[in-house]
């Protein structure tokens, strides 16, 4: 079997035989890093592709820096990275509207219990609302959380912890829900 190296080294050569063996070997692990980051697989598709197509254009990998898994992992977060800067941007509403009434004008249980979440997350801090909101209704990971609201990582992380538990606390005061 051939190593990495050496296919790389026919890659810089030109040879398109061993960028595809390239892809077979590490596009599964590309594509991980890249689904870590990234939501939505079309953009996971754009993403792998992005960094094949930089390993075949540069070929500026150099094997006293590491292995190649290890490099591709980086050229891939970082093009993931770029992709999301490129990416349009989120609404900047955070406010999350509920309606307490069901359409029969009889609330049910579902409704009501929006209503109190609802009640619930006004009472907290707005810094940590918009953590909440951004993580679980808009569906962010911290780190996208932490580059839209432009605040470092563990900023994120301590927010979502005070966040929850002061929703924990609100909702400990409606006996029909159990935080």
């Amino acid at each position: 079997m051939v190593s990495d190296e050496e296919l790389m080294m026919r890659v810089a050569a030109g040879d398109a035989d061993a960028l595809q063996e390239l892809y077979q070997r590490h596009a599964p692990r590309v594509t991980a890093i890249a689904r870590n980051m990234i939501r939505d697989s079309d953009a996971v598709k754009d993403v792998v592709q992005d960094v094949f197509l930089r390993v075949w254009r540069t070929r500026s990998y150099n094997p006293a820096l590491g292995p190649i898994a290890h490099w591709l992992a980086v050229v891939t977060r970082h093009i993931a990275v770029d992709h999301l800067r490129r990416a349009k941007p989120h609404k900047q509403v955070l406010q999350l509207e509920v309606d307490p009434r069901a359409p029969s004008d009889a609330p049910s249980d579902a409704a009501l219990l929006r209503a109190d979440l609802a009640r619930a997350l006004r009472a907290i801090r707005a810094e940590e609302r918009d953590v909440l909101v951004l993580a679980y209704v808009h569906g962010m990971t911290l780190r996208e959380v932490a580059d839209r609201l432009q605040i470092p990582l563990g900023t994120v992380k301590t927010r979502l912890h005070r966040g929850l538990r002061g929703l924990r606390q609100q909702l400990a005061e409606y006996p029909e829900v159990e935080p």
